[in-house]
């Protein structure tokens, strides 16, 4: 080996020195071939490249074994080239390295020369191109993958059944539509590379345009469900519904290049969903407007989860009080009449209930009533088949019920008119001149039941003295312009009926709608006996006329005196009003002039107590008496005074809102309401015509004494309620001075200290106490007054008490 290395041997002069460090800086790893020897001489850059280790002059194999077998074959071929080629000749091979530390790419280019004593030589060189090797494999890839993708794409674009096109850069020129695609837009398949504006001008006055700028330009999707393009196809303008989605995409860069669409057709869908909803909205409003009411009631709980507005009339309730509940809460009154039971065995066996005329008894207004309903129960059943409620239509029968009642109630009852009046009836068919009577009649005329009767039997039946004159009325009866009435009494023909009773007929022309006349209905009396009790009575009229003759003398002599009479008790009566009026004056100038004098005593006593209080002594008490039996007479005279203004009854009628009256009491009140922490609840009350003034004095009344007679330490509670009552609901007790159809009951109760209710009469009386002074202040007249007002507004007080357990006031005023 020693003799081998001499064959490099080389001048080591300062040019090959620069030459290393330049090629080192480069990294260039060199090397050198000897053939001869078949050793290489390596550089360390080359060493590095290839991981080796040692010595600069190595067996070629070595450096073979560092190199991927693939690459060997090709590198060893270039090597035995260039030795057979005349020198100089050059050559380049990529090589893989194996070592350790990863594969590597090597760049080997190398050239062949003859030195001085003719042996070839190659000298070469290595370079690491790794990184650009990888790079352009990754591109490679990357380019591979990217046309594979398209290609899919493609494949899916043309295979997909919705219509896929591509709009590149923002002229959205059109690429790679499918056959969808190119259907709709209807303008053959010359769209490729085209402007969409251009394909399709049709859209310059729609939105579309715009809104694929606007993705083009912010990358963010749009999205739209049937919505109507109008699109030209073949030369016709269509109006299809999309939806539609235009979706941005980005080129390596991250940058939006194209927007993609993908429509699909839906007309025939959104068509089909606008004829259900159409088709819903009918239902809906036929549901809504159905004359027949109809609810739908749920499994769980038998909930009500619709209602029509004619269900709800005929329940006496608005639907939206009722969707949503039980049907025991939405209709409690019904509890006990077994719908609850019909419905869960609807529910349980799937059978329909059908019911005709079922009465039902429902609240109406706040008053129990009966209604009839056709009603009809069928299970309602889910996608699955599943029952999860029941469909429930109800007919309101009430009216036709009511009505066939009453007329099976009339006939019943004429029926028996007939029958206690002995009556006999009768039709006639003009037509066929067939007559119809009832069994007394047929009795009369002395025919048999089951013959037919004609005119020639009837009229053979009536003496000839009275058959003229009746067939004349029945002629007449059936003449044009005649009222159609016929009445006659007539006398039977005793040979052919074997009596001559005397009958008294009456008839009545029925006609058809053009005014021709086709029948007769009517009655006919045995009135034999009242005309034999006529004609004996029409004899002793004649006797009692003459003697009522004399008596009429006489009874216009008594007649004078009773006039003379009623003359004296008028007098006697317009002496008792101006009595009552002078009483009356008297009442109300006594009471008034009283008030001066004693006006005065409270002036002077008050001022004595103030200024010689302390030099009184006992005298104090004495004072103190005065004091409060001047505040009782003051308290007396304008109670006096008060009853005399309301007894005078002049009244001023105006509309009353009587929440506005209890308002203003209970301001009045206000004091004593605080310091006795008073409860006092109030209900919408009525709207009246009366009085205000005495309105107001009369439940000022009544709400002092509730708040006066209050039970020690317990605050009081005054409730207040009304309500209307018709004229059978009023009370016997309630003895009201004017009739009229309805009512205004208006109650003032209280958890007062009450009284035995054998003193409810004698309270409304003038200065009646049921307690001492010393308990309970007062005068004894307000409760008179309370009643004085009821009367005049043509009402009535009433009171309902027990000890200890307060009192109920009830007032009762016409509406």
């Amino acid at each position: 080996m020693a003799g081998q290395a001499n064959s490099f041997d080389t001048d080591n002069n300062l040019e090959i020195q620069r030459l290393n460090l330049a090629l080192e800086s480069a990294g260039i790893g060199t090397w050198e071939l000897d053939f001869l020897s078949n050793n290489i001489r390596v550089c360390q850059r080359t060493k590095n490249l290839f991981q080796l280790a040692g010595s600069d002059i190595i067996d070629l194999q070595l450096l073979l074994d560092q190199i991927y077998t693939e690459d060997v074959v090709a590198f060893h071929n270039e090597i035995s080239n260039a030795l057979q080629q005349p020198a100089p000749h050059s050559f380049s091979v990529k090589l893989r390295t194996t070592g350790w530390q990863g594969r590597r790419w090597v760049l080997c280019k190398a050239q062949s020369h003859a030195t001085a004593n003719g042996v070839t030589r190659l000298l070469g060189s290595f370079i690491d191109i790794t990184n650009n090797v990888e790079d352009s494999t990754a591109k490679t890839e990357a380019q591979k993958a990217y046309e594979e993708s398209e290609a899919k794409l493609r494949t899916v674009i043309e295979s997909a059944p919705a219509a896929i096109g591509l709009f590149v850069g923002r002229d959205l020129i059109v690429e790679m539509p499918n056959q969808a695609f190119i259907d709709i837009v209807g303008k053959g398949p010359d769209i490729v590379g085209r402007p969409l504006r251009d394909v399709m001008p049709e859209l310059e006055n729609q939105a579309f345009l715009k809104i694929l700028d606007d993705v083009y330009t912010t990358g963010v999707t749009f999205q739209s469900f049937g919505t109507q393009v109008n699109i030209v196809q073949q030369g016709v303008m269509t109006f299809n519904k999309y939806d539609i989605t235009y979706s941005p995409v980005y080129d390596r860069d991250g940058n939006v290049y194209a927007v993609l669409d993908i429509a699909i057709d839906v007309t025939n869908r959104v068509n089909l969903e606008e004829r259900i909803k159409e088709s819903q909205m009918q239902l809906l409003e036929l549901f809504e407007q159905s004359p027949v009411g109809i609810a739908i009631i749920g499994k769980e709980n038998l909930t009500f989860t619709m209602a029509n507005p004619f269900y709800g009339r005929l329940v006496g309730r608005k639907p939206e009080d009722i969707i949503g509940k039980p049907l025991m809460e939405a209709i409690p009154e019904i509890e006990g009449q077994g719908f609850d039971a019909l419905l869960q065995g609807v529910i349980d066996t799937g059978v329909p209930y059908i019911s005709k005329e079922q009465p039902v008894d429902l609240a109406i207004d706040g008053v129990i009533q009966t209604i009839y309903v056709d009603l009809a129960y069928q299970p309602q059943r889910d996608q699955a088949g599943n029952i999860n409620g029941v469909f429930v239509v109800a007919t309101d029968m009430t009216k036709q019920v009511l009505s066939r009642k009453q007329i099976e109630e009339t006939e019943t009852f004429l029926r028996g008119a007939i029958e206690l009046a002995e009556l006999g009836t009768y039709s006639i068919d003009l037509a066929t001149g067939i007559f119809d009577y009832s069994d007394r009649l047929k009795f009369w005329f002395g025919v048999e039941k089951e013959d037919t009767i004609t005119f020639e039997k009837v009229y053979a039946a009536i003496s000839k003295e009275d058959l003229p004159a009746v067939v004349e009325a029945v002629n007449r009866a059936f003449a044009p312009g005649s009222d159609g009435h016929f009445d006659m009494e007539y006398t039977m023909d005793a040979e052919q009926t074997g009596f001559a009773r005397i009958l008294h007929a009456q008839g009545k022309v029925l006609y058809d709608e053009n005014g021709k006349p086709v029948s007769m209905i009517g009655t006919a009396q045995d009135v034999t006996i009242q005309r034999e009790i006529k004609n004996t009575l029409e004899a002793q009229v004649q006797q009692r006329t003459q003697q009522l003759e004399v008596m009429n003398e006489e009874l216009a002599s008594l007649n004078e005196e009773y006039r003379a009479t009623n003359d004296e008790l008028a007098d006697s009566n317009l002496l008792l009003q101006q009595s009552n009026v002078n009483l009356q004056q008297f009442a109300y100038v006594a009471s008034h002039d009283l008030q001066e004098p004693l006006r005065k005593i409270q002036s002077f006593s008050d001022l004595l107590a103030k200024r010689y209080s302390e030099n009184l002594g006992d005298g104090l008490t004495y004072l103190q008496r005065m004091q409060s039996s001047a505040k009782r007479m003051s308290d007396l005279i304008e109670d006096l005074l008060s009853f005399s203004r309301i007894t005078a009854h002049n009244e001023v009628i105006e509309k009353v809102f009587l929440n506005k009256v209890i308002n203003d009491v209970l301001n009045d009140l206000e004091l004593v309401i605080t310091e006795t922490s008073a409860q006092i609840f109030v209900q919408d009350l009525p709207v009246i015509e009366g009085d205000r003034m005495q309105l107001n004095q009369l439940f000022l009344n009544l709400i002092s004494n509730a708040l006066k007679f209050r039970k020690p330490d317990v605050p009081p509670v005054i409730q207040i309620t009304g309500k209307i009552l018709n004229n059978a609901q009023l009370p016997a007790s309630a003895k009201v001075l004017r009739t009229s159809n309805l009512y205004y009951q208006i109650e003032v109760s209280d958890n007062g200290i009450g009284f035995e209710q054998q003193y409810a009469d004698r309270i409304f009386q003038l200065f009646q106490r049921l307690h001492g002074r010393s308990q309970y202040s007062g005068t004894g007249i307000g409760l008179a007054i309370c009643e004085r007002v009821a009367a005049n507004h043509g009402g009535s007080i009433t009171v309902t008490s027990e000890e200890g357990a307060g009192a109920t006031f009830t007032i009762f005023l016409p509406a």
